[in-house]
């Protein structure tokens, strides 16, 4: 299916679930990965905070983070302004200032590990574990430090109002594709200094417009597409779930980063989307990294393919005519990036919640 969406049938066709061998493959899937060893040991560390229970009117934020200190500040102003009281982050070795900005912050918790990204099975193991911690039978956000959430109506409420639409709608997660985000002109103009004055995404303010698709997959709704396919051929899965109700039935190591466990809740539409700030006047320079760490899938090899193209410079221009400027959560909505659950029409909320028993 095409992606954006703009015919209210085609977003019920996205509710309607896995199909029946989905599901048994879905089954087999997590009762193989039960019956193989133990994952990894997270080993984590407390490194600053106050690590005291969450309240239950607490919106909680768990975030993995290496090396993040050209937007660390703006990523915690932002989710601040949409109501988060408490960030619980695990920095990976962060050798940049990163560590040095969330420690012995008021609403942060940051642990540390003896064991790098790659080795707790990219990350997955410390989110687990962190859920584990702090509790289940909540919400809580997951999410990238280069990863800005927004949702119908996101300038003027907050994820409470969000997660309230989610539950009438009978959903257990958000689903929310990755936008590339990149500058008007070469990389090189996309300096942004994180000193408050403005986002990310309003220096890297553009994105792809058209060329996605969506799919049901493995891990569930799949959304596939933007320049990483269209300058470079690479159909990475942009699809995430940075916003989860999290019950024993719940983890990150049956699944993956981009569809935790249990997979069978994973087939939702698109009801937020991630503004991703990854094109930047730094790209070249953070991708040498990703691909030295090595701790992204198969060996970052999305990465190395991206670097050795002959295009990939920090000239590079990544618009074409079907760019688009970010502007607010309402131009996503009317253009079909994700559906507003509140307005009649968009969504039938009297439809039976068939994601809630599982």
């Amino acid at each position: 299916m095409r992606y954006p969406i703009t015919a209210p049938l085609d977003w019920r066709l996205l509710r309607g679930g896995a199909s029946l061998y989905q599901q048994v493959d879905i089954h087999y899937r997590h009762v193989k990965f039960l019956l193989k060893a133990p994952s990894p040991d997270p080993q984590l560390i407390n490194h600053s905070g106050k690590f005291t229970p969450l309240r239950d009117d607490e919106v909680a934020a768990i975030c993995i983070v290496r090396n993040a200190i050209g937007y660390i500040r703006s990523f915690l102003r932002y989710y601040r302004k949409l109501g988060v009281s408490r960030f619980i982050f695990v920095d990976d070795r962060s050798e940049d200032g990163t560590r040095e900005v969330l420690e012995n912050v008021p609403d942060v918790d940051l642990f540390s590990s003896l064991i790098e990204y790659k080795d707790a099975n990219r990350g997955k193991a410390w989110r687990d574990a962190i859920i584990d911690i702090y509790g289940r039978n909540r919400w809580y956000l997951s999410l990238d430090a280069d990863e800005f959430l927004v949702f119908p109506g996101s300038e003027s409420r907050q994820v409470s109002d969000f997660i309230n639409d989610l539950e009438m709608a009978g959903f257990k997660r958000c689903l929310a594709p990755m936008l590339d985000m990149y500058p008007a002109g070469p990389l090189h103009s996309g300096r942004f200094t994180d000193d408050g004055r403005y986002w990310p995404f309003e220096i890297s303010s553009n994105f792809d417009g058209d060329g996605y698709t969506i799919t049901p997959e493995r891990y569930g709704n799949a959304v596939r597409g933007g320049p990483r396919t269209r300058v470079f051929g690479n159909r990475m899965r942009l699809s995430k779930f940075p916003l989860i109700w999290v019950d024993k039935a719940t983890d990150y190591r049956r699944g993956s980063i981009h569809g935790p466990g249990p997979c069978i809740r994973n087939f939702v539409p698109v009801t937020a989307v991630l503004l991703h700030y990854r094109f930047s006047s730094n790209s070249v320079e953070e991708f040498r990294r990703i691909v030295a760490i090595g701790g992204h899938a198969g060996g970052a090899a999305h990465y190395t393919a991206i670097l050795n193209s002959p295009d990939f410079s920090e000239s590079l221009s990544l618009s074409y005519e079907g760019s688009l400027q970010f502007t607010n959560s309402e131009d996503l909505t009317l253009r079909g990036f994700m559906m507003d659950l509140r307005r009649a029409g968009g969504f039938d909320q009297s439809q039976p919640a068939d994601n809630m028993g599982n």
